[in-house]
C-alpha cells in the first residue's frame, strides 16, 4: 500500500517511514503543495496525508484539486496540523479530508487510521472504475468441448445461477445450439420463444427488441435465451445474426454464459472471440483429452490468448481414469478447476429439472461451482462487497477466508 506525505517538516517522514514500513507501507514524500500535487499524479499513491501549514500552497487548496480531479477525487485523504481548531477541522471535512489528525500524535493511531482508509479507498478505486468506464463489456464465459458427454450444459446452468445468485446482477445464459439444446431440460421451463422463431429473418429486423424476446426471465432471476425445441437448419442464421443478437446482449447484461455448441461453427466462434474466459471442459478418459487437445489447438489457431482458456477436470466417473498430472503433460495446460464427481445429485438434478447450487448449494459440487463463479468475476465485483450480501456471497468468502 503506497501513502504519500505532504509535509514541509522532514521530521514527521523521518519519524514515519520505518514505522510504516513495519506496518507494510511504502511512503513518499514531499516537501511542499505543488510538489505533493505531481507527485500524486506520478506516484499514484493509495492514500494521502497532508499538512494545512505548507510553504507555498495551503493543505486546504490540495484537497479542493485533488477532489475536483476525477482521476485522483477517490483517494482518501488525511488531514494533519498542529492547530486544533474547529473552523478549521470543519472546512478540511467540508472541502473532503476523510481524516484529521492533531501533532502531535500517536504512531498506533496513524496506522490504525491508515489501515481503514486503505480499505475503504481499494473499494472507492473500483466503484471510480466501474463509474468512468462507460464501455465496460460484461463477464462473457463459454463452456466449450468437442466432446459431448463430459457435463458442458451442467457446469454453464449452475454456473449461471451461482454467478446471479453471488451479485444479483443481470445474468444470462444462452444456449445457441441449434440441434440439441439442453438448457430448457435442465430448468424444467418450456419458454414461449426460442431462436427457432428467427430463423431466417432478415438482419435488419433483428435489434434490441429481438433480444428482449429472446432472454426469458427464470424464477430465480437469471434470464435464458435458448436453441429450438427441433432442429433447425444452419444456413438459417448468417454471421450478421449472431453478432448482432451478441452485441445486444452485451449490452444489456452484467454476466453471460454460453453453452457453446461441441464444434466451431460461426456462433459458436463468435461466442468464444467474444468471452472473457473459455471453459474447456475434459473428462479423465483418452477420447476427452483428444478433444481438448484439437480444441486447445484450434484456440491457438483463431489467435486466443492463452489467458483466457482455462481448463475444467469434471470427474465424469469413480472408476480409475487418467489422472490430472497426466492429463497436464499431454495437454501442455494446466488444469484449473475440477469438479468431484457425484453422479447422483447431477443425474437427480438434470431429470427434475432442479440445478443442484439452488437445490443443494451444500454439495461438493456446488461449492465448487459456486466458488469458480467468485473466481471468474470481474475484480470490480470482488472489490467492492454488496450492498446486501447474499447468502451464496457470505458461503464462498467464508470458505475463501477459511483457506488463506
Amino acid at each position: 500500500m503506497r501513502i504519500l506525505l505532504i509535509d514541509d517538516e522532514q521530521m514527521y517522514y523521518k519519524m514515519l517511514v520505518k514505522e510504516l514500513e513495519k506496518a507494510g507501507y511504502f511512503l513518499d514524500y514531499a516537501r511542499n503543495g505543488n510538489e505533493g500535487l505531481a507527485a500524486v499524479s506520478s506516484k499514484n499513491p493509495d492514500v494521502v496525508i497532508v499538512d494545512l501549514q505548507l510553504p507555498d500552497i495551503s493543505g486546504f487548496e490540495i484537497i479542493e484539486r485533488l477532489r475536483a480531479d476525477a482521476i485522483f477525487s477517490h483517494i482518501p485523504i488525511i488531514v494533519i496540523t498542529g492547530k486544533n481548531e474547529l473552523d478549521e477541522k470543519l472546512k478540511a471535512f467540508s472541502l473532503g479530508a476523510d481524516d484529521y489528525l492533531v501533532k502531535p500524535f500517536a504512531l498506533e493511531e496513524l496506522i490504525a487510521r491508515l489501515a481503514n482508509l486503505a480499505r475503504r479507498g481499494t473499494a472507492m478505486k473500483y466503484v471510480h472504475k466501474l463509474e468512468n468506464d462507460k464501455e465496460k463489456k460484461p463477464t462473457i464465459i463459454s463452456v466449450h468441448s468437442l466432446r459431448g458427454g463430459v457435463g458442458c450444459s451442467t457446469l454453464a446452468v449452475n454456473l449461471a445461477l451461482a454467478l446471479n445468485e453471488l451479485w444479483t446482477k443481470r445474468t444470462l445464459i444462452i444456449d445457441p445450439s441449434i440441434t440439441a439444446g439442453q438448457v430448457a431440460m435442465m430448468l424444467n421451463t418450456s419458454p414461449r420463444v426460442t431462436l427457432e422463431n428467427y430463423a431466417g429473418v432478415p438482419i435488419e429486423e433483428v435489434d434490441d427488441s429481438v433480444a428482449d424476446d429472446l432472454a426469458i426471465l427464470y424464477k430465480t432471476g437469471l434470464y435464458y435465451a435458448i436453441a429450438s425445441k427441433l432442429p433447425v437448419a444452419a444456413d438459417l442464421y448468417s454471421n450478421e445474426f449472431w453478432a448482432k443478437l451478441l452485441d445486444y446482449f452485451i449490452h444489456q447484461n452484467e454476466f453471460i454464459v454460453a453453452d457453446v455448441p461441441h464444434d466451431f461453427s460461426d456462433n459458436a466462434i463468435q461466442l468464444l472471440n467474444a468471452s472473457t474466459h473459455i471453459l474447456l471442459v475434459i473428462g479423465p478418459e483418452l477420447s476427452s483429452l483428444r478433444a481438448a487437445t484439437n480444441a486447445l489447438n484450434i484456440y491457438d489457431k483463431l489467435g486466443f490468448a492463452e489467458t483466457k482458456t482455462k481448463v475444467v477436470l469434471n470427474l465424469t466417473s469413480n472408476r480409475s481414469g487418467i489422472k490430472q498430472a497426466q492429463l497436464e503433460k499431454a495437454l501442455g495446460f494446466p488444469i484449473e478447476y475440477t469438479l468431484p464427481f457425484d453422479a447422483e445429485n447431477v443425474i437427480r438434478a438434470i431429470n427434475f429439472g432442479e440445478p443442484f447450487v439452488l437445490s443443494n448449494p451444500e454439495l461438493p459440487i456446488s461449492m465448487k461451482i459456486e466458488d469458480m463463479a467468485y473466481s471468474l468475476s470481474d475484480e470490480i465485483f470482488k472489490n467492492i462487497p454488496p450492498a446486501i450480501p447474499t447468502a451464496t456471497w457470505k458461503r464462498v468468502t467464508s470458505r475463501l477466508s477459511g483457506k488463506k
